[in-house]
């Protein structure tokens, strides 16, 4: 019986962060938790491209502008 893909603790982090960019972006800005929006943002940061971060960034100032 062979390991998951997802289960896979050797699993490259930059493949990870490459392949879930939306995935870890909608957590940031849709999450309740706060840890766990922590966790994917310093994943994105690290691992994920400047343009991925710049995104996130746009997608909260638009957040925090519809909810002012």
């Amino acid at each position: 019986m062979g390991v998951s893909r997802e289960m896979n603790l050797e699993r490259d982090p930059e493949e990870y962060v490459e392949e879930n960019t939306e995935q870890l972006s909608y957590v940031i800005t849709h999450s309740n938790d706060r840890f766990v929006r922590g966790l994917c943002l310093a994943a994105l940061v690290k691992y994920g491209s400047d343009a991925d971060v710049d995104q996130v960034k746009q997608e909260l100032n638009q957040f925090e502008k519809q909810e002012s």
